[in-house]
Order: C-alpha cells, then sequence, then structure tokens
C-alpha cells in the first residue's frame, strides 16, 4: 500500500499530521521480481502522526485486527490491518532510530571496505614480494653459471695447500708415535710444578 492510499483511508478518523513508511530490504524486493513476483515497491511497516491523540486512539481501537473494508472494488478490502497506538512516542524517536540504523549500517560497510583495503594491500604486498624475490633467484642463478664457466677455467689455474697440523691423541689404541707427541713437555711440567 502506497503512503497516499494508507492516508486517504485514515484520514476519515480525523486529520493526519506525518506519515512515514518503512521501505522492504532491496535483496528482499529484487529475489522477489527475479523470480515473477509483484514488481511494485512494498512497504513492511510505517508510522502516522495524527493531529489530536483522540482521533490516533480511536483509530487504533476501530482498525486493530479488522479488515481494511471501503468498496468491494477496492484492492484492500479484505486485507487485516495491525495497527497500534504508542503513547509517549514522539517523532524525534522515529528519526533517531532511522538515524541510528543508517548510522550502524555505514559503520558496518566502512569496517567491510576498511578490511577489503587490507586485504587488497597485503595481497599487492605479496606480489611485490614474489617478484622481487624471483628476480634475486634469476640473478643468482645467472651468476653461479658465470661463475661456474670460469670455475671450470680457473680450476687449473690455481692451486693452493693448507699446512696440516699434525694428529695427536692420548688414546690407549692409538700409534705410539702419536702419543709421543701428545704428551706434555717437561717444560710444562716444570711450571706446573711450581704453580700447584
Amino acid at each position: 500500500m502506497k503512503p497516499s492510499t494508507l492516508r486517504s483511508i485514515l484520514s476519515r478518523f480525523g486529520k493526519i499530521d506525518r506519515l512515514f513508511l518503512k521501505p522492504e530490504d532491496a535483496a528482499i524486493h529484487h529475489k522477489r521480481v527475479k523470480y515473477g513476483g509483484n514488481k511494485k515497491k512494498n512497504f513492511t511497516e510505517g508510522w502516522i502522526e495524527f493531529v489530536s491523540k483522540k482521533d490516533a486512539k480511536m483509530c487504533a481501537s476501530t482498525l486493530n485486527g479488522n479488515k481494511l473494508g471501503g468498496k468491494k472494488t477496492s484492492y484492500y478490502y479484505d486485507d487485516v490491518i495491525n495497527i497500534k497506538y504508542l503513547s509517549g512516542f514522539k517523532w524525534f524517536d522515529l528519526t533517531q532510530q532511522i538515524a541510528k540504523e543508517n548510522e550502524v549500517r555505514q559503520a558496518r560497510l566502512a569496517l567491510e571496505l576498511s578490511q577489503q583495503q587490507k586485504l587488497n594491500k597485503s595481497f599487492v604486498n605479496n606480489v611485490e614480494k614474489s617478484k622481487m624475490i624471483s628476480n634475486i633467484q634469476r640473478k643468482r642463478k645467472e651468476k653461479e653459471i658465470e661463475r661456474g664457466d670460469e670455475a671450470e677455467r680457473g680450476e687449473e689455474e690455481i692451486r693452493r695447500s693448507f699446512k696440516q697440523r699434525k694428529v695427536s691423541s692420548k688414546r690407549a689404541d692409538a700409534d705410539t708415535s702419536i702419543k709421543d707427541d701428545a704428551k706434555p713437555s717437561d717444560r710444562l711440567n716444570s711450571v706446573l710444578s711450581k704453580v700447584f
């Protein structure tokens, strides 16, 4: 039911000041249209402000749980209306609630966007790192290939000799020549005897 139709139906009880109908969720509307349903814009709930409280109370008590009625040819003739009088409820409360819902929706959207941006940033960083690592590996392989060619050429030219230490052992099954070298010298014994 459109706001103008609802206003005309309820205006027989008294003068109406403000009227607000909450439209249905866009996802539900899209799903209904997709599967061949009604393409009209539907509303899930609404608020009506009468000029006088007396008219609002009479409207709520008369229409709640009853058929809308009117002419039999009317589209809404057999529809049952659920209406309630809200005592102490101001129009400001309604606008405050709508503003709060919008803020929550905006905060959720901002959070989702920031998470998506973080994911995108990390993905780009990972791609750049992988490119950098692959370039480093490629350069290393090229250097190894160059070094390999130089090493093959240079192996005959450079020969290094390293001075080896003599092997010494204190084991019982070792050769006597190795054992003799492992024994402490007389000079060391004399120094140790003076210390102790």
